[in-house]
């Protein structure tokens, strides 16, 4: 697709996805601010980066089994899969269990180290008894649980649950908070119910899933070997210790705040000031992870312009959408405030807090831009660097060194600066990287562009049950030339190192029925997804097989790959559905699904895998030579016509 449309149809629903990412998020701040009451916010502003550890948790399991599931899959290593979501799961409870033992043992210590004081001592311990000692387990199970039916292709899935647990958690938070009057404990209990509902929706979808996908969390199938827990913890350790960072920032930052006079009166401000800055930061993460695919893909297509050219308009995107952003804050910080809590000091505080702390929004909306492309590349490492640069050695020093020069008012700018000198590293990192693929790419031998063939190609594409392969072998035999269906699959296979059955399963359907549930299928360290490498691999042994003689391609996209390469007759079959219904159960022996059924999934997924890798309609009469109704002209007509305009 043109580069903007390709943005548009992918950011779009990521950002809308990310809408209620923060809605989730800000729901217990503004509700515990409708209390009035700004020591319950500072409380709120010490348990969140501690709450936060649960995250960390389900993406150090969760994230690393979702590649080693998709890489065993594509393995044809069902085996691997099954033990990887087992560990993924018990492994991320059992984790979780000992954090929050450890948490209910020593609450009083490690508050008291976090900066609370006897005003929101006990708000806080509330709140984490309830949202992590107990609802901690719940919690990290609907995270992990969601990863793993992302792993499969099921993305849509993994939304919904996303999206109950937010939903319910803003209608149960007012209920619990000031109905019941619990206060921040009620905040806590909502927050937990709404994840056990979203827990249990997930494991209604996976006993769903059963027979039909490897996900399991059977206990039997948990493993401690080296190829599954290694495999698993060290692709996820990367994502669990970003987010580790990013709650000691804050931890640390509440807690000096706190030290000053007014403390709690500060640190609500900040926890007002932090929940408004997600608005920003996930809208901006929304961005780069709708592109995530389309800058992983060009790039291991060694398609650098379109990596260069999705890149520049996703950061003039950026670019105006923080400006705007930070323009809106200076102009109202008050009555932003002022949303969350009706409390004078702390709007007073909040308005100050707010202005000077939304400097920051260039640098984060930035800065998550560069992570992004850095994990398209594969150049993990480099983001993780920037990460561990920005919260463990530039955001405490700037906190120790500002709070010592100018109080409060300097830890206020703690973050600006922060995420300013954090966007100049990535820039240079980046700079780098792209000095380094220019020489890279000028120092290759340039593959030579290639040329169109004279050998004469038939491509035809069909809808499911309307006789197409046979068609499209009785053409070949009858002209003498080669005809490649089934036998592209072991081509493909050695091509891309694929399982022949993963191929078959998928080298011409999509996971999902959507575009954007594809582009955010699982993608691996080099930011492609299996799919990509599949259609990679397609691309290659389509192209050589049209250069080395005539010959028939059923489907695979085979009319989009040679059109500006061969001589190629480019040909549509289709039927009614009551014909093909008919012919998949009489011919092909299909009576697992209804067959009605059976045809929409299956022409669902080849129009949307067709649309990923193509930007064109399937099935759409303008993009072939001919189309054919088999069920009208009958089979050997069908051959005849297709042989006669050879």
């Amino acid at each position: 697709m043109p580069v903007g449309k390709a943005v548009a149809k992918l950011a779009v629903p990521t950002v809308i996805s990310q809408i209620i990412v923060i809605l989730y998020s800000m729901a217990d701040t503004f509700f515990i601010g409708q209390t009035g009451d700004p020591n319950q916010l500072a409380a709120l502003s010490i348990a969140f980066p501690i709450f936060t550890l649960l995250t960390a948790v389900a993406n150090l399991f969760g994230i690393g089994a979702n590649s080693l599931i998709a890489r065993s899959l594509g393995q044809n290593d069902e085996a691997t899969a099954k033990k990887a979501s087992s560990f993924c799961f018990w492994g991320s409870i059992i984790a979780t269990a000992v954090l929050s033992i450890l948490l209910a043992i020593f609450m009083k210590p490690i508050l008291t180290f976090a900066g609370a004081d006897s005003p929101t001592f006990n708000p806080t311990k509330d709140y984490l008894l309830y949202v992590f000692v107990i609802g901690g387990i719940p919690t990290v199970a609907g995270l992990t649980l969601g990863h793993l039916v992302r792993s499969v292709g099921k993305t849509r899935e993994a939304g919904i649950g996303l999206a109950i647990g937010g939903i319910l958690n803003i209608i149960l938070d007012p209920i619990f908070i000031s109905v019941f009057g619990m206060g921040i404990a009620g905040a806590a209990v909502a927050t937990a119910l709404s994840n056990t509902i979203s827990a249990l929706y997930f494991l209604f979808v996976l006993f769903k899933m059963r027979k039909i996908y490897c996900i399991t969390i059977a206990p039997k199938h948990f493993s401690l070997e080296k190829k599954v827990s290694l495999g698993t913890l060290s692709v996820g350790f990367p994502a669990a210790v970003s987010v580790m960072l990013v709650s000691f920032s804050i931890s640390l930052l509440t807690g000096l705040l706190l030290r000053h006079e007014g403390g709690n009166i500060l640190a609500a401000a900040y926890g007002v000031t932090a929940k408004c800055g997600t608005v920003a930061l996930h809208i901006s993460i929304g961005i780069a992870q709708g592109v995530m695919p389309l800058i992983g893909y060009s790039y291991g297509a060694k398609d650098h312009k379109r990596v260069h050219d999705v890149t520049r308009l996703s950061f003039i995107i950026l670019w105006i959408f923080s400006i705007v952003f930070l323009a809106v804050v200076q102009f109202i910080p008050d009555t932003i405030i002022k949303l969350f809590i009706d409390d004078a000091q702390t709007i007073a505080a909040g308005g100050v807090f707010i202005r000077r702390w939304s400097w920051c929004t260039i640098g984060m909306c930035l800065v998550a831009m560069y992570d992004s492309i850095f994990q398209a590349v594969g150049k993990w490492k480099t983001s993780l660097v920037v990460a561990v640069l920005r919260f463990c050695i530039i955001f405490p020093a700037l906190c120790f060194g500002l709070d010592a020069l100018f109080g409060s008012d300097g830890l206020m700018w703690v973050q600006p600066i922060t995420d300013t000198i954090a966007l100049l590293i990535a820039m240079a990192f980046f700079k780098r990287f792209r000095a380094s693929l220019a020489h890279k790419h000028a120092n290759e031998p340039q593959t030579p562009a290639v040329q169109p063939t004279s050998n004469r190609i038939i491509a035809i594409s069909r809808e499911f049950g309307s006789g197409g392969r046979t068609i499209g072998k009785e053409v070949a035999s009858k002209l003498g030339i080669p005809c490649y269906d089934s036998e592209l699959i072991e081509k493909i296979a050695t091509q891309s190192g694929f399982a022949k059955e993963y191929i078959e399963k998928y080298g011409e359907e999509a996971f999902s029925n959507t575009l954007y549930e594809n582009a955010l299928a699982v993608r691996d360290r080099d930011g492609q997804s299996a799919a990509d490498k599949i259609w990679l691999a397609q691309k290659k042994v389509i192209t050589d097989l049209a250069e080395s003689s005539s010959c028939v391609i059923v489907g695979r996209c085979a009319d989009y790959i040679l059109r500006d390469i061969a001589d190629c007759l480019t040909v549509f079959i289709h039927a009614s559905d009551e014909q093909r219904a008919e012919r998949i159960v009489s011919v092909y022996g299909q009576r697992d699904q209804a067959p009605a059924q059976r045809l929409h999934d299956k022409d669902k997924k080849r129009e949307a895998y067709y649309e990923l890798y193509t930007g064109a309609k399937w099935g759409v009469a303008e993009n072939y030579d001919i189309c054919l109704d088999s069920g009208v002209l009958g089979i050997d007509k069908c051959v005849e016509i297709i042989k006669n305009l050879y």
